[in-house]
């Protein structure tokens, strides 16, 4: 399943980038997007920022796939930031530990009138047989679902 939000913050590429890569920043961000026990590791200096996030999130999987997606999941991402052209982009590898989902996509950010975009690709995959599609279309619209929020947070402390 492929995932793609685009938005629009009022504000520049590079104080997008500090939004989006600043330790300080990410804590506010990740303290409301809901999950617990939330850790953020930062490495390196701006632009080549290399973020690992990892937090507890509640899913509410259909019936079909309760047995391949438990309610309570451990999640950890990478975004591995750089340039690129006027903006900057990270590549973004989630896991979620004991379900069978392969998420990697990019969030880029670039400069536009009145501010700069910030835009998420990401390819939701599932290898099961029958029910993968079900997994995969389930974790890509949970996916969505976290980037509309994540955006309106950015938003909020933009």
């Amino acid at each position: 399943m492929k995932v793609h939000v685009k938005h629009t913050l009022k504000t520049d590429v590079a104080a997008a980038l500090k939004l989006c890569t600043d330790l300080k920043h990410q804590e506010q961000v990740y303290a409301q997007l809901g999950g617990t026990n939330v850790k953020i590791k930062r490495d390196g200096r701006a632009p080549n920022v290399k973020l690992k996030i990892s937090r507890t999130e509640v899913a509410n999987p259909p019936a079909a796939i309760k047995r391949l997606v438990p309610s309570t999941n451990e999640v950890t991402h990478t975004e591995d930031w750089a340039a690129d052209g006027d903006g900057y982009s990270a590549d973004i590898v989630t896991e979620i530990k004991g379900v069978p989902v392969k998420i990697v996509g990019t969030k880029s950010l670039q400069p536009e009138k009145g501010g700069c975009s910030v835009e998420w690709n990401f390819d939701v995959t599932c290898g099961i047989p029958l029910l993968g599609s079900i997994v995969a279309s389930f974790a890509g619209s949970e996916v969505e679902q976290k980037l509309e929020k994540e955006f309106k947070v950015l938003k909020s402390l933009a």
